[in-house]
C-alpha cells in the first residue's frame, strides 16, 4: 500500500513539470514543422514540398496533423507520455529527431510488465 501511494505522489509531483515539459515539445514540434516550409498540396494525393528535399503526400500530412491535434489534448489532460508517443510518430514521418522521454515516465512500466 505504501508503495502505491509513494508512486501516486511521486506522478503528481512531477505531474505539473512533465506538463510543462510536454507543452514544450509540442512548440518545439509545431517549430520544426513550420521551419520545413512544406507547401500545400491541392489534392490529398498531391505532394507537400518543402526545404531539404521534404516531400509528402498531402493525405499524411493530414494524419499528422491529426496526431498533433491528439498531442496536444493528451498533454492537457495529464497524459504526457501517450501526448509524446504522438509527436514522435510527426517526428518520425517529418524527418525529425525524435524527443526522449523523461525518466519520469518509467514509473509506467517495470520490467515490460505494466504496475
Amino acid at each position: 500500500m505504501r508503495t502505491i501511494l509513494f508512486a501516486a505522489a511521486i506522478i503528481v509531483a512531477t505531474a505539473g513539470t512533465a506538463a510543462a515539459d510536454c507543452n514544450a515539445e509540442i512548440e518545439k514540434t509545431k517549430s520544426d514543422w513550420a521551419a520545413l516550409k512544406l507547401e500545400p498540396g491541392s489534392k490529398p494525393s498531391s505532394m507537400e514540398k518543402g526545404i531539404g528535399g521534404h516531400e509528402h503526400i498531402t493525405a499524411a500530412v493530414t494524419s499528422m496533423r491529426i496526431h498533433l491535434e491528439k498531442a496536444e489534448d493528451l498533454c492537457k489532460a495529464g497524459n504526457e507520455h501517450e501526448a509524446l508517443l504522438h509527436l514522435n510518430v510527426i517526428r518520425a514521418f517529418l524527418d525529425l529527431p525524435e524527443f526522449q522521454h523523461p525518466k519520469s515516465h518509467l514509473y509506467l512500466y517495470n520490467g515490460g510488465k505494466k504496475q
